[in-house]
């Protein structure tokens, strides 16, 4: 209840602090959240949901502030981010992994790179001084 007795009114802004539009901590908190949430689809695309869901884990936790707490949004966000991280880097070791196993996928990848490079990939690593297969 206000101070005049009035039921609706506030003397504040910061009633609602989990919805308050004026709070720049609240904002920042809403786009740590939209960025979670957009980082897990976005690990299937070229591995940009990592980048994507570290900076809403960076983004949640600096819309902390001075709180005692984080915002429920913030919240959201940092499990979104932690999930779109976690995602991204097991794709990522999945599909070197299969690039080093599966004979046709690592003939795929000698083609794309002769396509793109002049070179296959077997000899770019042999000019850095990796060998596969015990070559």
């Amino acid at each position: 209840m206000g101070d005049n007795g009035d039921k609706y009114y506030y003397n504040n802004y910061n009633y609602n602090m989990t919805h308050n539009d004026l709070d720049n901590h609240v904002r920042m908190a809403s786009t740590a959240l939209i960025m979670g949430l957009i980082s897990v689809p976005l690990c299937f695309f070229m591995y940009t949901g990592i980048i994507v869901g570290g900076i809403a884990v960076v983004f949640a936790l600096l819309s902390k502030g001075t709180a005692a707490k984080l915002l429920p949004q913030a919240k959201k966000g940092i499990i979104y981010g932690t999930i779109g991280i976690v995602l991204g880097y097991a794709i990522l070791v999945t599909s070197v992994h299969t690039m080093f196993t599966d004979p046709v996928a690592h003939e795929q990848l000698n083609k794309t790179s002769v396509q793109l490079y002049g070179e296959s990939f077997d000899d770019m690593l042999k000019e850095i001084g990796v060998s596969i297969d015990g070559e």
